[in-house]
């Protein structure tokens, strides 16, 4: 069709069929300026096909022709997506697909809580509050050369990894884009001096705009060999850094089978921005109510302090004496809905107020898909409870579970929590496991001994409180108090942590009333 030339297929694109496909190909047109694969019905490819695809777009480039793949089914499309294919074709989608191809081929948005962030992380660009990263001294009996294999196979699985946050041409607006390079780790010899450069050269900030959001360092020193790996926060959580990646890398080095491969992040952001398009006047309005009235002096400890006003970052920890795993094990509790409850009643209790608000951070990762995903997953759920003198701990506990659970329906609505910000001066709570810097990394049943944690030096969320209990490997528990130096005294906190502890302790009598615990 003049200067365009159309190839429609169909059935299965595998060892037996490709070769056809390509002795068709040698016939390009001369004139041929454009070559459309049309694959609306093809329902299966192999490798031997998408070799084919790699050859007929040396012969498009011979010829100085553009190469399309045309409408590719869901089936196929997702072998496109494992194999990273879709960063090196270009794909096109019409019909009801044409929106989905206009994201697909370039541009995506910013998740919420994505968007969040990075709005957060501006407010002070020089920043390395978004910064995850660790250094870690390996066991001596490590091989780096087989470490190096194992990194780089984990960053080419993920299309996370190919993330660039850009500006989009037409709006403006910071989006993301997944077709970025993965630059090869290698393992590097340093001299002591090097290397100590080179700790402070990782405690600066991102580049942002273009650039990559990850970086990861083998070195062998004098001292020992070293892995510094380090993740923006906007593409990457705790989970994904501490289990995700850490896991499997872990297999990869020993050389165990990865037997599935990860989903997209890219399609799971295409798949949310599509539930968000659809107007959810009800889950807003849900969030809407349950932050309506907070108030700094009902809801957060008293503030004890006050200074000049300029945030400061303080912390306490805490080993929670009354609690082990044991008791979820035998009770059947919910460990978060637990905790959260132990939380909130806490807060009560300092407080003396009868209404708690509290936004409890929450993995996300709720699907068999999801679970495996790597990227940006945390909600923060803003959960408002009642608490009744005549109440027993059992009766909290449900309720408490049931706010969690409404609240989980309604997070595909959470963007106009974070768009408004509202829960930026609730005290939040998080549970996390092996996440800490007192939980073991492992490699190859090895321990990787954390020795330096240098992000996060530089604030830039000016957060009033933040609850972290991290759960570890021998059972006990460690409560983590972050908080506003300028509003709070270490007493302050020491007496929440306190509270926190006797009221942990008391819930675990199901049938003791809320007014004697809270005494």
């Amino acid at each position: 069709m003049g200067e365009l030339w159309e190839l429609k297929l169909a059935g299965r694109l595998d060892a037996v069929e490709a070769p056809v496909l390509e002795r068709e190909l040698d016939h390009i047109p001369e004139n041929c300026k454009t070559i459309e694969l049309e694959f609306s019905a093809v329902d299966y490819i192999a490798s031997a096909g998408l070799r084919s695809l790699v050859l007929a777009r040396k012969k498009a480039d011979k010829v100085g022709a553009r190469l399309l793949i045309k409408d590719p089914r869901q089936s196929v499309k997702e072998v496109f997506d494992v194999t990273g294919f879709g960063n090196i074709m270009e794909i096109v989608y019409t019909g009801q697909d044409a929106e989905v191809q206009d994201t697909a081929n370039g541009f995506y948005p910013l998740r919420p809580i994505q968007r969040w962030l990075v709005d957060t992380h501006f407010n002070k660009a020089n920043s390395t509050m978004m910064n995850v990263g660790a250094l870690g001294k390996l066991d001596d009996s490590v091989d780096m050369e087989r470490l190096a294999e194992a990194v780089n196979g984990v960053l080419n699985a993920h299309d996370i990894f190919r993330c660039r946050l850009v500006f989009h041409p037409d709006t403006g607006e910071i989006c993301q884009r997944f077709d970025g390079s993965v630059k090869k780790v290698v393992v590097e010899t340093l001299s002591e001096e090097a290397f100590a450069q080179r700790k402070l050269e990782l405690e600066k900030p991102f580049q942002l705009i273009d650039r990559p959001l990850y970086r990861i360092y083998l070195m062998v020193t004098p001292s020992g060999k070293f892995i510094y790996e380090d993740f923006y926060h906007a593409i990457l959580d705790g989970i994904g850094v501490c289990v995700l990646f850490w896991r499997e890398m872990d297999m990869r080095y020993q050389g165990r089978k990865i037997r599935r491969q990860a989903g997209s992040y890219a399609e799971y952001v295409l798949e949310e921005s599509r539930k968000l398009q659809q107007e959810d006047e009800e889950g807003h309005n849900y969030w809407r109510q349950q932050l309506a009235g907070f108030d700094t002096k009902k809801h957060l400890p008293p503030m004890d302090r006050q200074d000049d006003g300029k945030w400061h970052e303080s912390q306490v920890v805490h080993d929670i004496q009354n609690i082990r795993h044991e008791f979820f094990r035998d009770s059947g509790a919910n460990e978060h809905s637990f905790m959260l409850a132990g939380a909130m009643l806490a807060m009560a209790k300092v407080t003396g107020e009868k209404e708690v608000i509290m936004s409890w951070v929450h993995h996300a990762r709720t699907s068999a898909k999801e679970l495996r995903l790597m990227g940006l997953m945390l909600n923060q759920l803003p959960i408002r409870s009642a608490i009744q003198g005549d109440m027993t701990a059992a009766q909290f506990l449900q309720v408490v579970e049931e706010k969690v659970k409404q609240g989980e329906s309604y997070a595909h609505s959470l963007d106009e929590v974070y768009k408004n910000d509202w829960e930026g001066e609730c005290a939040s709570f998080i549970l996390q496991k092996n996440t800490d810097i007192k939980a073991a990394f492992v490699l190859d049943g090895k321990p990787i001994a954390i020795q330096e944690l240098p992000a996060n030096k530089i604030s830039a969320a000016e957060n009033v409180l933040d609850i972290a209990l991290t759960g570890l490997d021998d059972g006990s528990y460690i409560l983590t108090l972050t908080y506003d130096g300028s509003r709070y005294s270490e007493v302050m906190m020491q007496r929440y942590a306190e509270a926190f502890d006797e009221v942990l302790l008391a819930l675990q009598t199901e049938n003791r009333c809320l007014a004697e615990i809270l005494l």
